[in-house]
Formats: structure tokens, sequence, C-alpha cells
């Protein structure tokens, strides 16, 4: 068992789970146990913790409220634990987060790629401390103050690393300002030119992988920024074992240039930028050898994406298409899963692309609005005729895929007519499942000091009307998918803790008994699998996790969805159940 614990809590997008998932494995590296189970007031406390890592999002300010109460619980549940705080509200909000309490350590989150370094350096710091007589000790283990160690330990590190080139200086005023044209970040997003090049060319500077040795490795190599030679931090923190998730991921580009006037992630992640075309395809490679299924391709915006190219006609940029061109031709039968799209990066060119069998069935669009008044109040680089191609193409491109998108509700001049035309968008594009959102004032944005400002209780109706409309929609959508068999990626196992006699009779038709998957405890035994199209399954029986097998979707369970529950359908695994390892590759 290791002598020291690192928790670990990450709040909001999916960038957010790879780096800790990322940072998890760097301390796992260095000697470190490592726990990534959600924190509760009810919840045990892991033994021997001498550090509680929270990645936070300033998305809402719910998510910053949450943030805050778990800094609170952590300390009061964890009183010899220093509390290190990152992300996106670290980076924004560093005074009031080191405000809350001196064992707070705050690392903001353009300096996330420090979470690479610090491990070995603390893990140094604590054998030799623990050797020291003055050191209380409970319970047989050395209880060490770290926070002041660390709180130095990232002040010298953030002087004597690289630092990011894309994030926007802030000034006291608390306006973000641009760097000046022509400094590195502007070097890394020239127009994407011609997309889909073939290999060859100028020789590209990233460094080489040692091949694979039994199927696991300990660590990627580390991006390098062939523009300035150097290390780039932005892409640091990555993996390919996950502590808390079965299907891997790769953050492809950070940052976003568009200045939405309800958002800050702009400012706390500042502008776009992203990972080289070979460096992805050897990840994805990587991944691929190391026996993974599916991939998600993640990023803050991936209509964004801009990866610097070595081809037959020189250094290029490709586009999102372009990499996914290039990751088809490079592998062999790794699923691709992309996170989430802007409409107007859904064109004839990306769709020739997704058609492909590789690339899963499943888009997400960030569309926020069905007016286009509201639209070009936001400042969203569409309008709502783009958001309508969009969904027509993708459904042209794959059939019958799950498609969802993000609304948000109540921005500031929205009104009746305007949440009509996202009412009637929502109906007509029959999206099959909407994150809704009530606006939300972020500081230092525009639309928080915009006029018309609507009530929160008109725009809670109005979410509670995109929340109904959703749940109908992701039931009628499983319920079109019923008795078809798909492939699927299991994940983590559990024991169903809601109504598992029930579970199975909507899975088999029949009783517990008939199943024939009790355990020698009588409880039933379930596999939480997640189909090609995004449908969140259970299963009878035990599957080893992270594998592909073949399931027949059964009924949505409509409590479930209703309840927010992560399972939302029955389902069952065919006979002929593992899939085969490589598929054929069409390109």
């Amino acid at each position: 068992m290791p002598k020291y614990t690192v928790h670990f809590e990450t709040l909001g997008c999916r960038l957010n789970q790879i780096e800790s998932e990322s940072a998890a494995r760097f301390f796992a590296d260095a000697g470190f146990g490592v726990d990534m189970e959600s924190m509760t007031a009810a919840a045990p406390v892991p033994e021997n913790v001498v550090l509680s890592i929270i990645n936070t999002c300033t998305v809402t300010g719910k998510a910053e409220q949450k943030a805050r109460r778990l800094i609170r619980l952590l300390l009061r549940k964890m009183p010899h634990a220093c509390v290190l705080v990152t992300g996106c509200y670290a980076e924004l909000e560093v005074e009031a987060i080191q405000a809350i309490d001196q064992r707070v350590c705050v690392l903001p989150g353009s300096r996330k790629d420090l979470l690479a370094d610090i491990p070995l350096e603390l893990k140094s710091h604590l054998d030799s401390s623990s050797q020291e007589a003055h050191c209380e000790s409970v319970s047989g283990v050395a209880q060490i103050e770290i926070t002041p160690f660390l709180k130095s330990l990232v002040s010298r590190l953030s002087v004597e690393k690289p630092k990011p080139t894309n994030i926007k200086s802030r000034h006291s005023d608390g306006e973000a300002h641009h760097k000046a044209p022509g400094d590195e970040s502007e070097k890394q997003h020239a127009p994407s030119a011609q997309s889909g090049a073939q290999g060859g060319g100028k020789k590209s500077l990233l460094a080489s992988v040692a091949p694979l040795k039994d199927g696991a490795l300990s660590g990627f190599t580390p991006v390098v920024d062939s523009q300035a030679s150097s290390m780039s931090p932005v892409f640091r923190l990555a993996t390919d074992t996950f502590f808390a998730h079965s299907r891997s991921s790769i953050k492809i580009q950070d940052g976003c240039n568009c200045e939405c006037t309800y958002c800050r992630i702009h400012l706390a992640r500042g502008r776009a930028v992203s990972l080289e075309v070979d460096e992805v395809v050897r990840r994805v490679q990587q991944l691929e050898e190391a026996g993974q299924q599916e991939v998600v391709l993640t990023g803050v915006n991936l209509s964004q994406y801009r990866g610097l190219y070595y081809g037959q006609n020189g250094e290029e940029y490709l586009n999102l298409a372009g990499l996914l061109k290039r990751i088809l031709e490079n592998t062999r039968s790794i699923r691709i899963r992309i996170s989430s799209l802007y409409p107007e990066s859904v064109d004839e060119e990306l769709c020739v692309v997704i058609s492909h069998q590789r690339i899963q069935p499943y888009f997400h669009l960030s569309i926020q609005s069905g007016s286009d008044a509201i639209l070009k109040a936001m400042r969203r680089p569409y309008r709502s005729a783009q958001v309508y191609r969009a969904v027509e193409l993708l459904r042209q491109a794959k059939h019958n895929p799950f498609i969802a998108c993000d609304i948000i509700a109540g921005f500031p001049g929205e009104t009746e007519e305007d949440f009509a035309l996202t009412q009637a968008m929502c109906q007509t594009c029959n999206f099959a499942w909407i994150h809704a959102f009530p606006f939300s004032p972020r500081p230092g944005t525009p639309a928080a000091t915009m006029k018309s400002q609507v009530p929160q209780w008109v725009a809670g109706q109005r979410v509670k009307w995109l929340t109904s409309f959703a749940i109908q929609s992701k039931c009628s959508y499983i319920s079109q998918w019923k008795g078809q068999v798909v492939s699927a990626i299991t994940e983590h196992n559990r024991q169903d803790r809601k109504n598992p006699s029930v579970l199975a009779q909507e899975a088999h038709g029949g009783s517990v008994e008939e199943s024939g998957v009790l355990s020698s405890t009588g409880s039933l035994q379930l596999t939480h699998a997640v189909t090609e199209n995004f449908i969140h399954l259970e299963l009878p029986g035990v599957f080893p996790q992270g594998i592909s097998i073949r399931v027949r979707i059964g009924e949505p369970l409509l409590d479930r969805i209703h309840a927010g529950d992560e399972c939302e359908a029955s389902g069952e695994a065919v006979q002929d159940g593992l899939e085969d390892k490589e598929m054929e590759v069409t390109t």
C-alpha cells in the first residue's frame, strides 16, 4: 500500500477530466496512491491523504459555488492535507480562493501542466520530512505539513518552466488583452490550408517513442512545439491509462478565439491552440496498441482545430476533417468519437470523413439559442440556418445518429418570441438530448451588465420546458433502437443500486431468477456499457472493463432518465458478444 495518497476532484468539462486523469498518472508513477472517488459529507476518507487536488470550472456561478463548497468539505474532512485548487476558476479568481484557508494552494489553470513536475519533488520532500523526529504520528502515519513547501514549489516551477503562449494577459482593471499579432499563438493559428495531404515533406520535431511493451505505456512523450523548438505545456498532460474512465480521450485543442458575451472560458484558457497532426496520430496509435477500443477527441472548440502538418506540400495546417482523415489512414481498428462541434464547422468536407464506419454516430452541437437576434447578442459565429443545415448533413452522413446540443435559456433580452424559435428548432431538429442551462451572469463579461435581464423564474421555466422535451426525446430515440444490435464499450462494473429486479425483468422479460446473473450473495451482477450511438446501458452479467461487445438495446428506463441517472436503458449482450479486435479499414 502506498505511503501517501493524493485525492482528486474534477468539476466541469471533459478537458478537465483528461487533465485530472493525466495528473493522477504522474502521481501514481511517482509512487503515490491515487483516489478519484468524489467526496461527500458521508463518504469515508481514504487513508494517508496528504494532498487533495480540485480541478475547477468557471462556466457558471453554480460551478464556482460547488468548487468553494468542495474546498471547505475537503479541508474539514482531511485536516492534515493540503488542498491544491487548479482549473479555470483558479485561473480567474486566485485571491478569492486563497482567502478560503491557509491550507489552500492555488495553481492557475494556465499552469496546470506543472502537475507533471510536482509529484517527484513532493515525494522527495515527504520522504525526507517523514524521517524527522518532530513529525506527529497519527495511526502510524506521519502527518506532515506540506502546504508551505507546495506553495514554494508552485512559485518556483512557475518561473522555471516554459509558460503557455496562448493565454491572454490580465491587467489590474480585470480586462483581458490578446498578445500582439505575430506572437507564438498567432503563428500556430494561420488559416487552414488544403486538408488531407499525404505524409512526407519536412520531418517533424516530435520526440521519438520507444516500442510498446506488454500493451501498456508509462505515459505519452510530451509534444514539442516545432515553432519554438521547446516543450509546449498546453498539451503536456496526457495519458494512455485512466483511473476513473474506461474510454480514453485525447485533448487535441485548447482555448478559443471567440469572445462570446456570456463566456469566461476564453479568458481562462486563452486563444485557440492545436496539437500537431502527427502528434495526435501518434497518441491515437499508442492507445490502439495499448488495447483501447475507442478514443474521444476533445477540446474547448474543436471547430477551431488547425493542426500543423508536414505533408507533400510542405508545412500546412489541417482542420478537423483533415486530422480525422490522417487518423483513419494510420490506424486499424480504434473507433473515434468527437466531443463537440460548432454548427458552422459541419460542412460537406467534414461529413464525408465522419461517414466512415469508425467514426461513432454521436454528435454534440454547441447551439445556445434558436433565435438569430440572441445569437447575434451572444456574438456566436453562426446563425440558426447553419444549425438546421448541420443537423441535416449529420443525418445524411450517419444512420439515425445521436445528436445532442447545449441551450442557454433566459439570455438578456430573450423574449417569448425568441424562446419560441428555440423551441421550434429543438422540435424540428429532434435532438436526442438537450443540455439546458439558465443564463448565469459571469463577472467581467459583457452579458453580465446587459439591459433587459430576464427574471430567474422565467429562465427557470424555460429550462424546465427544455429538460422535459429532452427527456421525451431521449426516450423516443432509445425506443427507435429497441431490439437492434450495436457495438458498445464496457465501463466500470457496479452493483445496481436502484431496483435490480425491475431492471432484470426489463432486460429479459422475466424474473431475476430467470436471468441467471445473481452473485453468491443474491444480488444482481451488472455491467455498464456505452453504445456507439451513446446510449448508456446496464447489462446483466459481468464483463471485463474497456472491451468492445455487441449488445441488443432494450427499453428506455424512464424513471432513471427523469432522475438524471447515468443509466438510460436496459440491454443484453448477444451470444457472439466479443467483437473481432480488428475492423476492416475503409478510407
